[in-house]
């Protein structure tokens, strides 16, 4: 169905569902449950999608009004109150909204697309106990958005009001050998493959290209109100399962995952001043508890510290307030150190990068890593990629330039396409603007790349290489402008001249934070988690920025699909 073939169809749709849903509205007299306001939907969207936004908003109006027997506040009446107060971004905001409006309730919601995939968050908030409750569901394509509606909708009129949903509205029990169903619409395409062959003429499936050794399913968790920074993934409180660990600008921000469903159990903050640039994860002092290293810095200095999770809001920290940019990483036939690097008097960092030894909860320089001088600490990773015996070091230059390098600094092979792109950095101004000093080159910002993996994705024995490549070509251009609205995930491998493409993801809408592989117990399949900013508009309805994860599966054992 073509896009403009969308907007006729899907308005009228909604039309029809919502007039049908009206005519099984409560009457005059029957039992009112309290009156409830429905905030216009925001589009997390690279095109137009208000054609769908207005008909969420007045079919999830009128489902709650009739399977509840809620008393939904006219829209023009709502719009006026937001025209005179402004869009609420702050629990205390909608609350007064709501008390304004004279309401029990209010939802406010967006919808985000990535590719052809949508996802619905909706915010509903109690104005009486002031107590807001997220709520999600997805959509494989807009033909389904009716159907993820309603399930939202049974979500909150179960969860909120204990009003179970009928037996017609329940996941169906599937039929010997058969897959199990889901319990509601997954962020993930029947048969992605055969779809997107049948658009492109290309063999393979969405949403990768050249799938060679991969699955062609993905999911996503729901939005939420967050500036990612980085991401980790350990079991931290050792009950046997990964928690997701994601760093905001200023704390780390730890989660419980159910599927694609994540429950924030835990906030480490930061200290004030201190911008979080990254974390990594490792149990380095071997006491079977990983540790969370996190590096952060003010526009003159890095302000590092690490902690075990003791859960919720508390921590045991190994060391604080330490003037080191840090990062645990693995080294072929070293294991996992912790690697550091200064910071210069007249630039945000030094030459050099060494193993940091802690020692009364200090942490000093030990010997130098066999890195290059113009490498920086968050710019490379370490492998044998033609298995010879000897380490490769991959690093990404300034430029946003691919490299593979001899530890001496001799350039094996350098790339002509872009990869990387970030929008965090470490030097140039503060907060308020100022630069660290008037020194020009003082005052230029270095700018710190996601992680670079070495993998074996492609089963031959041979580590290869897993990058982001954010799209934006206005970013590569203007040196302290950077804003990326799409990128893609790459796997490469190494052939003795270059690193060639072995598969990539389609385009992701959203700029690109960080990524994890997450190989399995047999190391013939992974998980790829994908961290995501979908939204950085300041009239986004839950915060500045909203973030999210895609979990894409792997198998390493599948050939390319003919």
């Amino acid at each position: 169905m073509s896009k403009q073939t969308s907007r006729i169809f899907f308005p009228a749709l909604l039309a029809v569902m919502i007039f049908a849903m009206h005519c099984m509205l409560p009457t005059v007299g029957s039992a009112q449950t309290g009156r409830i306001a429905f905030l216009p939907f925001k589009a997390n969207a690279p095109q137009d999608m208000s054609y769908l936004t207005n008909g969420i908003r007045d079919m999830l109006a009128s489902r709650l009004a009739s399977e509840v027997g809620l008393n939904v506040i006219d829209k023009t009446t709502v719009d006026k109150a937001l025209a005179g107060a402004g869009t609420p971004t702050q629990t205390e905001a909608f609350l007064k909204l709501g008390k304004a409006l004279q309401a029990d309730y209010i939802v406010a919601g967006s919808l985000t697309s990535l590719g052809t995939s949508l996802s619905l968050d909706a915010k509903f908030i109690d104005v009486a106990k002031g107590e807001p409750r997220n709520f999600y569901a997805t959509a494989k394509n807009e033909s389904e958005i009716i159907q993820s509606i309603d399930s939202l909708a049974w979500d909150i009129s179960e969860k909120v009001f204990a009003h179970k949903r009928p037996a017609s509205a329940l996941v169906q029990p599937q039929a010997p050998g058969q897959p199990a169903a889901q319990a509601q619409p997954q962020y993930a395409t029947a048969h992605p493959d055969r779809a997107f062959a049948g658009r492109t003429g290309m063999a393979g499936g969405s949403p990768f290209v050249y799938p060679k050794g991969i699955t062609s399913e993905f999911q996503k968790t729901q939005n939420m109100k967050l500036s990612l920074q980085f991401m980790e993934v350990a079991d931290l409180d050792g009950d046997g399962q990964d928690e997701v660990i994601f760093a905001d600008i200023d704390s780390v921000q730890i989660f419980k995952r159910d599927n694609n469903r994540l429950s924030k159990v835990g906030q480490i903050p930061g200290k004030v001043g201190y911008r979080i640039h990254a974390i990594t994860v490792a149990d380095l002092n071997k006491n079977g508890k990983p540790e969370v290293y996190v590096s952060a810095a003010d526009s003159k200095q890095p302000h590092s510290f690490a902690f075990e999770w003791l859960g919720t809001d508390k921590a045991n920290y190994l060391f604080q307030d330490q003037r080191w940019y840090v990062r645990a990483m693995p080294i072929p036939g070293e294991g996992t150190v912790l690697a550091g690097q200064r910071a210069a008097s007249d630039k945000a960092v030094a030459p050099g990068i060494y193993r940091l030894d802690l020692r009364n909860d200090a942490l000093t320089a030990g010997s130098p890593m066999e890195v290059p001088a113009n490498v920086n600490l968050f710019e490379f990773t370490i492998a044998d990629l033609d298995n010879d015996g000897s380490r490769e070091i991959i690093a990404i230059d300034e430029y946003d330039r691919l490299r593979v390098l001899r530890s001496s600094g001799t350039v094996l092979w350098k790339s002509d396409e872009f990869y990387g792109g970030t929008t965090r950095f470490i030097g140039g101004a503060d907060a308020m603007g100022a630069a660290r000093t008037s020194n020009q080159e003082s005052s230029t910002r270095i700018y710190i790349p996601s992680r670079i993996i070495a993998y074996d994705v492609n089963g031959d024995g041979q580590q290869d290489i897993i990058i982001n490549k954010n799209l934006s070509t206005s970013s590569r251009i203007f040196e302290n402008m950077k804003n990326y609205p799409s990128g893609e995930i790459h796997a490469l491998s190494w052939n003795g001249l270059a690193l060639s493409e072995l598969w990539r993801t389609r385009k992701i809408d959203g700029y690109i934070v960080d990524y994890l592989l997450r190989p399995n117990a047999d190391k013939k399949s992974a998980e790829l988690l994908v961290g995501l900013i979908v939204s950085s508009s300041s009239l986004d309805l839950f915060g500045d920025q909203t973030s999210t994860m895609l979990i894409y599966q792997l198998d390493f054992t599948k050939k390319t699909e003919q």
